[in-house]
């Protein structure tokens, strides 16, 4: 941060330390900073003593850029952070409401459920472990009225959900440019059921869920609950 601000003092019009003294801003949390540097970047915010926010826009974040490169939506808080809506793959280290700081320049795009492109930031580093931890379990989901209802309800109930059936792998070429529209048409494995992670704050409030689910849908079950992730705090 002391690196930008003194690149800055010898010239003020420097677009690239105006934007990396925010990401340090960020990083750091010195708000008042943070909301300096991105009004020196054009980027205007309501007056607030505290956490510099932004409206809420859609957006992707590659995890571990230098390693696996998982790409998942999230939702933009301001322009270094964003909070993860999917729920990752348990080996990218990551839960779902991770918050994560990101790179100020895209790298890539992903077309949303409307056929808008939305840009893809590489994550630099966690900015805040959430309270959630990742589970799973494979699932039998008799037909798609079924599938809507636990989506549903996780929602309802603020928890993760995620059909990792449906999981597309590309190349770090196609990854980091626009691999095209994705069907995510789901894979049953060989015994018929669906792999699904989970986010939830508590074991038994999922277990709850998914038993509440599978009694109110006729052939639907769910099978041993695995914690893959604990939260940090969990």
């Amino acid at each position: 941060m002391r690196s930008n601000q003194r690149a800055l003092e010898l010239n003020a019009s420097d677009e690239a330390a105006w934007w990396n003294l925010g990401i340090a801003a960020t990083a750091l949390r010195d708000w008042p900073e943070a909301s300096r540097a991105w009004k020196g970047c054009g980027i205007q915010f309501e007056a607030s003593d505290g956490e510099v926010r932004m409206p809420t826009v859609t957006a992707c974040v590659r995890l571990d850029p230098a390693g696996l490169g998982e790409v998942v939506w999230g939702q933009r808080l301001d322009p270094a952070r964003m909070v993860i809506l999917n729920v990752p793959l348990p080996e990218s280290g990551h839960r779902f409401h991770d918050i994560i700081l990101n790179d100020g320049a895209s790298n890539g795009t992903r077309v949303d459920e409307h056929g808008r492109e939305v840009p893809v930031f590489d994550e630099l580093s966690i900015w805040e472990v959430s309270e959630y931890s990742t589970f799973r379990a494979n699932l039998q989901i008799p037909d798609e009225p079924a599938e809507e209802s636990l989506i549903n309800v996780c929602r309802t109930q603020q928890l993760g959900v995620e059909d990792w059936t449906t999981i597309r792998f590309v190349c770090a070429k196609c990854s980091r440019g626009n691999p095209g529209p994705h069907e995510c048409d789901a894979k049953p494995l060989e015994d018929g059921s669906r792999r699904f992670g989970f986010g939830a704050r508590k074991r038994e409030d999922l277990s709850r869920v998914l038993q509440e689910w599978a009694s109110g849908n006729a052939g639907a079950d769910f099978g041993t609950l695995e914690l893959l992730l604990s939260a940090a705090r969990a």
